[in-house]
């Protein structure tokens, strides 16, 4: 479960921890805006990061079209349509969510945030491929906790929009996407990045 820090200073915020630890989500503090969202092995995340001295001209509207247009363009590939939009009452509100339907009853696929330092900015989205009831079921606890509107209709997936595809498959169209996009190249990951990314983790949980 990954909440932001303006959540933390709301007066549910520790029965909300509680409710997702019971349900056996730990509570990691992000960076980025938005509002809490929850992960696990039905979802997948990404980012695009630059260089501070590269977002000369480029502002906050341009980097959430530009992480929107990635993920339409992945998702076109498995032959998912979506769209750019907020729908109703959905986790982590942003009128740069991806999601299928319409404002009322729409679910929400993935929703886009972002982040700038003096050092680089990041800007990125969590992807529901599938898993969302019990995603729906644990954010429902939460959001009630924090006090905040909350629709479990809103949390989708590509499953229940009717897409097959397994998370594997959205990964490979997202790592396609990139490298047509940007010239992208594909490098693994070192035992000592993959160190302090445990390590950097571990360093947010509440």
């Amino acid at each position: 479960m990954g909440v932001t820090r303006r959540d933390t200073f709301r007066p549910g915020f520790a029965d909300a921890v509680r409710a997702a630890n019971g349900e056996g989500y730990p509570v990691l503090v992000r960076s980025s805006g938005g509002g809490a969202t929850a992960s696990d092995a039905g979802t997948f995340g990404f980012s695009i990061i630059r260089p501070a001295s590269e977002e000369l001209g480029r502002g906050i509207p341009h980097r959430y079209d530009e992480a929107a247009a990635l993920v339409l363009g992945a998702f076109s590939r498995l032959g998912l349509a979506a769209e750019v939009g907020e729908v109703r009452d959905e986790f982590c509100p942003g009128d740069h969510s991806v999601c299928v339907g319409g404002w009322e009853d729409g679910m929400k696929l993935c929703g886009i945030a972002q982040r700038v330092t003096n050092r680089a900015t990041s800007v990125g989205g969590i992807v529901l491929v599938e898993g969302e009831g019990e995603l729906a079921r644990v954010l429902e606890k939460v959001y009630g906790a924090l006090g905040l509107p909350f629709r479990p209709g809103s949390v989708g997936s590509a499953r229940r929009a009717g897409n097959a595809a397994a998370v594997d498959a959205f990964l490979e169209a997202f790592a396609v996407e990139a490298e047509e996009r940007y010239g992208a190249g594909r490098i693994p990951l070192d035992d000592e990045t993959l160190a302090l990314a445990r390590e950097s983790g571990a360093a947010h949980l509440v």
